[in-house]
């Protein structure tokens, strides 16, 4: 099993019009992403502490055909 980090970390912000959001950040603050509630960003935190490529994973363009057309097969 590879070894879990800590470089991922969520962080409350808000945005221009006040709304609350959170933040999903790694190393020194850089932004990954933002997400509306603070049980999703914590759920991509932890998963990316685990696999850096979480986000990406599923994501190949054989992913996005057979994501919208049922009928293709790779």
């Amino acid at each position: 099993m590879a070894k879990v980090k800590n470089d991922y970390t969520v962080s409350e912000w808000h945005n221009v019009k006040g709304e609350q959001r959170w933040r999903v950040l790694v190393g020194g603050g850089d932004v990954v992403t933002v997400c509306h509630s603070l049980e999703k960003a914590q759920h991509i935190a932890k998963n990316m502490n685990i696999d850096p490529w979480f986000l990406d994973r599923g994501n190949t363009r054989a992913d996005r055909v057979a994501a919208y057309n049922k009928n293709y097969t790779s």
